[in-house]
């Protein structure tokens, strides 16, 4: 970046801005038309472009053209100036001075008030350039996030920027707000600008060019000292204090030392008008794409920013959310989610943490994550093709499945008894999940509902189905688990000993066959079948020839059967505790079967849906899938929620639904 310095003879800008009129002289008709009224001292307006609410005062590219005061000009191309800087700075001042002559085209004031809210526009037909007037930072403002956001919007679409400042000794905030600004113009801007450019077949979009106009009273400014240019001892101050400004194109510093006389605006308008003739590296624009681009980062970039401090400018442009078990921010821009017609869910830079209170939990499919697919999958107790009954029945004896829609079930947290594997070192790998809100997280947690339900219904069925029927179900259940050498329960129709026809069903554990009661009331150890000392119920034959240690009773190998001894063992203490179970109304046990996503009824006072109060005439039901308390014309229809575990069709509320 070449020094300043050179530019301070009144002659050399005298040359320099002659030779743009002799430029223009050969522009066609209209612009020297407009050239002469200009120079006549016709009337030349600004307009407001921005409000204060971030919120555009132009419709079109035609209105904008014609607040221009340029409607007839339809292929005019223009520049963008911009001036930043914090309030009080004489920011309107200087683009009278430097592009209108010192007419008082931008407003200005002596009083404590700002006179410019939001962003003021105005076209200069000599320079042809729309200028942009910006609020003063630092001002007293109940939305200054939501200010500064704007002028960085501003700055984005802008070809040169001037920085205005009258402290006397630069500081610390024109070095951040520039730095953030590139950022934000890197990280943010860039991108979309690229686009709206290559939509309308224009040159692509580089950085701006940055001067800064630093005006003393009696403080010297920066001059060159041991060959270092004001611009490399900028950059150096920038590097100092680890702030990074390569989304601009070049740096540039003038500097004026009036000593309490008036400010002289010679050398900062020769600089500028050079550079508006420079279009070697941005070339000049159609107002409707000026006006593109603002819509476009204006739609993307808005709404509220959080109360507290944000760390500035990462949270002016990014999503508001926050996750609620480890407090990171959502990194996706602003609207994310309108924008992308709702398709793209919420992330975070930082992985999360595990929070007891949301059980953030969840497990990936092994295989599908090494090839390369993310599949979550749900501890639940059933597989999908499972029937309410079977699952039931699957779970009381073999736990909870954790079930791939891809692979299948994957694992069974009691598929051999004992020495079952966690599932996380074999099939699954756990990731904690971020909690933003209304997402669904989890789905292990509504296991104990599921079995609740399904043990009051089974009860409930047995208890009105006829004897026949029950005792089928209830034979069918037991062969599930009984040992390999019992007989099977459809085998046994009469007794072994007595003949008698079996009405009951005992089956000996040391022989394996089906007897009566009487015939089968003795009990002994089995140890060598796995039924440890404790005495079990054994036939009157196996008991008189251990007493009489018959030949060939010790003959048999049971080595293959001591696992399946040991899931007839655990079947019998969990068919017990299922038949207690049953005994028991829902309503007495459903609160400490609770899903932790359901709301607690004590809290629930009126429906969610209808809003109608809960009562006696009114009963309270859980919504699947919000886990919020609906009444029963509200939640009228079924459907599986598989992301909370629901594979068969289940209440839902009509929020839900649609």
């Amino acid at each position: 970046m070449s020094s300043l310095a050179s530019y301070t003879s009144e002659a050399n800008y005298d040359n320099s801005f002659n030779s743009l009129l002799s430029l223009q002289s050969n522009t066609p008709d209209i612009l020297n038309n407009d050239l002469r009224s200009i120079d006549l001292g016709t009337e030349h307006e600004s307009f407001k472009l921005i409000n204060e609410k971030e919120e555009l005062q132009v419709k079109n590219a035609k209105e904008l053209l014609k607040k221009m005061g340029c409607a007839r000009e339809k292929d005019l191309q223009v520049k963008v100036v911009s001036i930043f800087g914090n309030t009080g700075e004489g920011k309107s001042y200087t683009l009278n001075q430097i592009f209108f002559k010192g007419t008082e085209v931008f407003k200005t004031s002596s009083n404590q008030i700002s006179c410019t809210l939001g962003v003021w526009g105005a076209y200069d037909a000599t320079s042809k350039a729309l200028i942009l007037d910006t609020e003063g930072m630092l001002g007293i403002s109940n939305s200054s996030k939501q200010r500064k956001r704007l002028l960085l919007k501003v700055l984005a679409v802008s070809d040169v920027i001037i920085y205005r400042t009258r402290s006397e000794r630069l500081n610390t905030d024109m070095y951040k707000f520039l730095a953030e600004a590139s950022r934000a113009y890197t990280k943010y801007f860039r991108a979309d600008l690229e686009a709206v450019a290559r939509k309308a077949e224009c040159d692509c979009v580089f950085g701006p060019p940055v001067f800064i106009f630093h005006d003393t009273r009696h403080t010297s400014v920066l001059k060159e000292e041991g060959g270092h240019k004001p611009e490399e001892q900028l950059k150096e101050n920038f590097t100092k204090q680890n702030l990074k400004i390569d989304g601009f194109n070049s740096l540039h510093y003038i500097g004026e030392c009036n000593n309490g006389s008036e400010t002289d605006f010679k050398r900062i308008r020769k600089v500028v008008i050079d550079e508006l003739l420079n279009n070697g590296i941005r070339s000049p624009r159609r107002p409707k794409i000026v006006l593109d681009m603002l819509e476009t980062i204006n739609k993307k970039f808005s709404g509220q920013i959080q109360s507290t401090e944000p760390a500035f400018p990462d949270e002016y442009f990014t999503c508001t959310s926050v996750c609620a078990a480890c407090q990171a921010r959502c990194c996706l821009f602003m609207n994310h989610a309108t924008h992308d017609n709702g398709s793209k869910d919420h992330e975070a830079e930082r992985q999360c943490k595990y929070h007891h209170q949301f059980e953030n939990k969840v497990f990936l499919c092994r295989k599908c994550d090494s090839e390369g697919e993310r599949r979550i999958v749900i501890p639940k107790t059933s597989s999908a093709k499972d029937s309410t009954w079977l699952g039931l029945a699957k779970y009381a004896w073999a736990g909870y499945v954790l079930e791939c829609e891809k692979c299948g079930i994957i694992y069974r947290s009691r598929q051999y008894w004992y020495g079952n594997e966690s599932p996380d070192r074999c099939e699954v790998k756990e990731e904690y999940q971020h909690v933003w809100s209304g997402t669904v997280v989890g789905g292990a947690a509504h296991a104990g509902r599921q079995v609740l339900e399904g043990v009051a219904a089974l009860g409930s069925a047995l208890s009105t189905i006829s004897a026949p029927p029950a005792r089928l179900v209830s034979s069918w259940l037991t062969n599930q688990v009984n040992p390999a050498y019992w007989t099977p329960n459809h085998l046994c129709t009469h007794c072994k000993m007595c003949q008698e026809p079996l009405d009951t069903i005992h089956h000996c554990r040391k022989c394996g066959e089906g007897f009566c009661d009487g015939c089968s009331d003795v009990k002994m150890a089995v140890p060598e079948l796995g039924w440890g000392e404790e005495p079990v119920r054994v036939c009157k034959n196996c008991f008189k020839a251990r007493t009489n240690h018959s030949v060939g009773s010790e003959d048999y190998d049971c080595s293959t059967d001591e696992q399946t001894v040991i899931v007839r063992q655990v079947s019998e203490v969990i068919s017990g505790t299922l038949a207690s179970v049953a005994k028991y109304p829902i309503e007495f046990l459903k609160d400490s079967a609770r899903p932790s996503y359901w709301t607690p009824d004590e809290i629930i006072t009126t429906c969610i849906v209808c809003e109608k109060e809960f009562g006696p005439r009114l009963t309270l039901h859980h919504c699947r899938a919000c886990g919020q308390g609906v009444c029963d014309k509200c939640s009228p229809n079924l459907r599986p929620v598989k992301e909370r575990g629901w594979d068969h069709p289940v209440r839902v509320c009509n929020n839900c639904l649609k």
